[in-house]
């Protein structure tokens, strides 16, 4: 993957999803490739991952990930990965298209100045369209003790559409991430944090999935608060 940018994009149950997302960051007409991690999807998201690599080498890889599956295990096997290749910037999104691709180029603009740098929701300027009520509490749940438990004083620290300079993640200690589900992005961004990066927000439109369904269940959302707690007392240890 010799591009300037790589995108990564962890995905489960996206074999909708995949194709479309694919095609709306190559009609972008940027210096980029992009790095799919797939759980094992049970809907043939891997498959339809393969036949995108072929149909596009050298801009497109899929790796098949093993084991328990979780969006945490996924993130730091993708950011990892995409630390070790030779770009200059490493995307992070969902492949659902909640994240517009069009909005991109604002974010990379953005990053010539910062070491990462969060699409918000909720900075002005942003918005999160068709959050029904239970998207909202838990959201807003998740700032707050974003906010109380890791010291993330952000508008929007939950966001996954974020562009890192990819020095600043071959940096971080993944060896010792714990996160095995969405708790991933506030933890690399507890330990960009603490390294003094610069990090700055940028609005972006949160546009609910097209297809398929959401993962965030209770049960998640529990184990994702247990989660910031671990990390807070590994980080005081």
């Amino acid at each position: 993957m010799n591009t300037n940018i790589v995108v990564f994009l962890p995905t489960y149950n996206e074999k909708e999803n995949l194709p479309l997302v694919t095609e709306r960051l190559f009609s972008l007409g940027l210096d980029l490739s992009i790095l799919v991690v797939d759980d094992s999807s049970p809907d043939g998201t891997g498959e339809a991952g393969d036949r995108l690599a072929t149909e596009h080498p050298g801009r497109f890889r899929i790796i098949h990930r093993e084991g328990p599956r979780g969006r945490g295990w996924a993130g730091i096997v993708g950011l990892r990965e995409a630390s070790r290749t030779g770009c200059q910037y490493v995307v992070e999104m969902d492949a659902d298209l909640s994240h517009d691709p069009d909005e991109l180029p604002r974010l990379l603009e953005a990053a010539r100045s910062a070491d990462l740098v969060i699409g918000s929701r909720y900075m002005e300027g942003g918005s999160a369209e068709n959050f029904g009520w239970f998207r909202n509490l838990n959201s807003k749940t998740a700032r707050f003790l974003s906010v109380v438990i890791l010291g993330l004083r952000y508008t929007d620290p939950t966001s996954g559409y974020r562009v890192y300079r990819r020095e600043i993640l071959a940096d971080l200690p993944w060896d010792r991430m714990i996160s095995p589900g969405p708790s991933i992005v506030e933890e690399t961004l507890f330990h960009i944090q603490r390294r003094g990066a610069r990090i700055l927000e940028v609005p972006i439109t949160y546009k609910d999935r097209r297809h398929g369904q959401t993962k965030i269940t209770p049960g998640i959302i529990l184990r994702w608060i247990v989660t910031l707690l671990k990390i807070r007392w590994a980080a005081k240890r």
